[in-house]
């Protein structure tokens, strides 16, 4: 190039050219033309060539990530699709529009070469159907062959028209009464049973003096008499499990670090992300569309609200079931009436009353005058952050002996109360339950609850807790229509292990399910009501649990040779052996024509813990978990709010499974943590002399509105409510589930549509039998005719078995056909869209 000579220019030659063609058609051929000639090198392009440089904008990476609508496949045929590989890799793009086509996004041979979403739910059906814990595979959801004990009460029952219940009630021929006609169905038993005999004819005391409900009336013999005669009818089934087919632990281990790594994904979370929003948005623009509709479509069953539509709550604790107040005047009305009462004895032989319980650390004067504040703050912080995770998991007579003055007497009204294995055998605790629990349950009748229970690891030579908790159970029958149960279990093996209650990781595991195995061989009549009323085994991942490793073992270790000096394993390595264990039981039960029993497991809430999962990995524990639980858990997760602290794209595969999650918006904002600092009042009130200061190094206070459960329903996640431990949660009134729909209508502006569909959701993921569901929400497993699908874990398919069932739960059709276009239009998009 001379000097004077300036250099080629696209701008300003083209440019040129077109203004000596005036014809308009001219136009697009010199460019076409000078475009496919002028050949050009990037650093030989002048200044004001940059006009013309393709630069990526937020704009085209949206168009990139998909157009937040639904895309005809059949219009994208027309457009040009871009790899979203090659824009990462060099950041523009040519100056053509980018459709929101990406249907070269394929995942790089990370699944034997298959795409990546359906290969991750084929990863979750395969370790569901090995562990039987799918719902075609339960017997209790088979209306043909399920046992259910006790009798389902009458159609129109009422705890207020049953004789049996109330003392008061005058002697009538009241239909609606037990004992009345006989109507026919399955609904109505015949008066002559011994189960629905009036309690005078039984001469049954009644149990626990205080209140009526229908478990007085439950007899073991009865029911042994009826489970054996239906153990005879149905004693093997034809086709058996191989249980030997379970995938093992290497193999668990490579799918868990490919969907760990396919979770973390950059790109498919940005696709998650903006079909996550989209759903949000989607479901606002319904409701405005369709909200008279759906107001219209509920006035018409005029029988069916969200009051007499049935909830499920289904992680209620038993530690907790009982609020502040309600604790409180039980213990001060026990302690007025019987103070002279025997109540506990010590390590030492010696017996105390129960007014000598209240001489520890009570100071001067009358141990009494304490009043109705027996129960405070003070007490609810020890028993949370001290009692529940030490001596309440590992029962032990040696905790009293440390323990002096007011943490004394905290232990032992801990131990005497809320603990069903102590001095009186637990019969406070069974009152505290019958009066507070059950007998609201039963006189509401629309509200349920599984009852969750923490296993409790005593000493081998102890006994078993499974014997212990059934036998307790049967003693004070705890039996009710309304309740089924969960049993929690702990990571506790660094505790054990220092305490010499095992030595090694398996040992912890036979604590656990070896007496479960002997049971199947063996005939233990209490123990079989219990299971049979068992729906999950949780695992439970808390900020409590033993952390830091002194022995890094081998990850690959079986659990026998997991001793590592008492570290804690991670939580993968627990929920696979545990996942293992439940598979061989699951097995026995399936081959016996008995119940089988779900997995499910918590997270925590801390976000700072790296996973020890192996030295290669840079994730939380948390995002372990819940890994784990969408390859593992049938029944789905216990805390929702901690799916919306991980990447997007697993809160995606949650929505594209169907998978259950449970919520708590009260029990995660506890009254401690909701407080405000005085500043922050002195803010609040425009004071300028004070302002509110924050330490950013400490983890910023839950509200209620910042709870995630809102975004997880609109985007159509099958989520429902819990109360969970209502002993925590400030309760203020004598029906906790209805407070907790409350509070969410309140704040979040739940119209009854929402409520209705939230109560039947909890209905649909819950542990009840097939029976029930079938007259609560008319669905069921076996498909005999096309009505409407409900898909739960992606693995379970509920059917309507009649054209409408609005009438039992007043979820307008328009609501559930919208639920179900828009996740088939997800995964049209996903199979479409993204190639698959």
């Amino acid at each position: 190039m001379t000097i004077g000579e300036r250099r080629p220019s696209l701008l300003f030659d083209n440019y040129e050219e077109v203004h000596q063609k005036s014809a308009n058609s001219a136009l697009k051929e010199v460019i076409e033309k000078n475009r496919l000639k002028i050949p050009y090198k990037p650093e030989e392009l002048s200044i004001d060539d940059l006009d013309m440089m393709p630069l990526s904008t937020s704009f085209d990476k949206q168009m990139l990530l998909g157009s937040p609508m639904y895309l005809d496949p059949e219009e994208q045929e027309e457009k040009h699709s871009m790899v979203m590989e090659d824009y990462a890799k060099h950041g523009s793009h040519s100056s053509q529009p980018i459709p929101s086509d990406c249907s070269t996004l394929y995942l790089s041979d990370a699944i034997d070469g298959k795409e990546s979403f359906e290969a991750l739910t084929e990863i979750r059906v395969k370790y569901i159907l090995a562990s039987t814990q799918d719902s075609v595979s339960n017997i209790k959801y088979d209306l043909d062959k399920m046992f259910l004990y006790p009798k389902p009460l009458p159609k129109f029952w009422k705890f207020d028209k049953d004789k049996r219940l109330n003392e008061n009630q005058p002697d009538s021929s009241d239909d609606e009464q037990v004992g009345g006609p006989v109507k026919p169905g399955y609904y109505f038993p015949s008066p002559t049973e011994d189960q629905y005999m009036r309690q005078e004819e039984l001469g049954v005391p009644k149990r626990l003096g205080r209140v009526h409900y229908t478990g007085e009336l439950f007899e073991l013999d009865h029911f042994k008499e009826k489970f054996e005669a239906h153990k005879r009818k149905y004693r093997r089934r034809v086709t058996a499990l191989d249980y030997s087919n379970l995938p093992t632990f290497q193999e668990f281990r490579d799918d868990f670090l490919t969907l760990a790594e396919i979770a973390r994904c950059s790109p498919l979370s940005e696709i998650a992300q903006k079909r996550i929003k989209y759903l949000v948005n989607k479901f606002d623009l319904f409701q405005h569309l369709n909200c008279k509709a759906e107001i219209l479509e509920n006035k018409r069953v005029p029988l069916r609200d969200f009051y007499n539509s049935r909830k499920v709550d289904r992680d209620y604790l038993l530690s907790g079931c009982a609020t502040q107040r309600q604790l409180s005047e039980f213990i001060w009305e026990k302690l007025n009436v019987e103070p002279h009462r025997v109540v506990h004895k010590t390590y030492r032989g010696e017996k105390l009353t129960l007014s000598q319980v209240f001489e520890y650390g009570s100071g001067p004067g009358d141990p009494m005058a304490i009043g109705l504040k027996v129960i405070d703050d003070e007490f609810l912080k020890w028993y949370r952050n001290v009692y529940l995770i030490t001596s309440h998991l590992i029962p032990s007579a040696d905790a009293e002996k440390v323990l002096t003055g007011k943490e004394l007497r905290f232990y032992l009204l801990a131990k005497i109360f809320l603990e069903f294995d102590n001095y009186l055998d637990g019969e406070y605790l069974a009152e505290i339950f019958i009066l507070y629990c059950v007998h609201t349950l039963e006189k509401s009748k629309y509200q349920l609850a599984q009852i969750s229970v923490d296993f409790q690891f005593y000493h081998p030579n102890e006994g078993s807790w499974w014997e212990k908790f059934s036998r307790w159970i049967i003693k004070w029958k705890l039996v009710s229509h309304n309740i089924r149960w969960n049993v929690r279990l702990s990571r506790v093996f660094t505790k054990l292990f220092h305490l010499e209650r095992v030595g090694n990781f398996q040992d912890y595991l036979d604590l656990i399910f070896d007496p479960l195995f002997e049971n199947e061989k063996g005939n233990n009549i209490g123990l079989d009501f219990f299971l049979m009323n068992v729906g999950c085994l949780d695992l439970v991942v808390s900020s409590t649990d033993d952390y830091l490793w002194q022995d890094f073992a081998d990850i690959n270790a079986v659990p026998r040779d997991w001793s590592a000096k008492g570290d804690n394993p991670p939580i993968s390595y627990y929920m696979y052996y545990i996942f293992a264990q439940l598979a061989r039981l699951n097995s026995m039960r399936y081959k016996k024509n008995l119940s089988t029993i779900c997995l499910r497991n918590d997270c925590s809430t801390l976000l700072n813990r790296t996973s020890q999962a192996g030295s290669d990995l840079n994730f939380t524990d948390q995002f372990e978990s819940l890994i784990c639980n969408f390859m593992l858990c049938d029944a789905g997760l216990l805390q929702a709010e901690a799916i919306c602290d991980s990447t997007p794209l697993i809160t995606y595969l949650f929505y594209l499974c169907q998978i259950p999650v449970i919520a708590s918006p009260l029990s995660s904002v506890s009254s401690v943590a909701s407080q405000t600092s005085q500043e922050e009042v002195f803010t609040l009130l425009g004071d300028t002399h004070k302002k509110a200061t924050r330490d950013i190094t400490k983890e910023e206070q839950s509200t209620y509105t910042t709870n995630p459960f809102m975004n997880m329903f609109k985007m159509g996640m099958k989520v429902s409510l819990s109360s969970k431990s209502v002993l925590f949660n400030s309760s203020y009134t004598m029906e906790p589930m209805i407070e907790e729909y409350s509070v969410a209508a309140s704040i979040y502006l739940l119209n009854a549509a929402d409520l209705c569909e939230l109560s039947r959701t909890s209905v649909l993921c819950s542990s009840y039998e097939g029976f029930y569901k079938a007259h609560w929400i008319g669905v069921g497993v076996r498909r005999r005719t096309p009505f409407q699908v409900d898909n739960v874990g992606y693995v379970n398919k509920w059917y309507d078995r009649e054209v409408d069932t609005s009438a039992r739960h007043n979820v307008p059709n328009i609501r559930r056909n919208y639920r179900r276009e828009t996740w088939n239009q997800e995964w049209a998009f996903i199979r479409e869209q993204l190639g698959q």
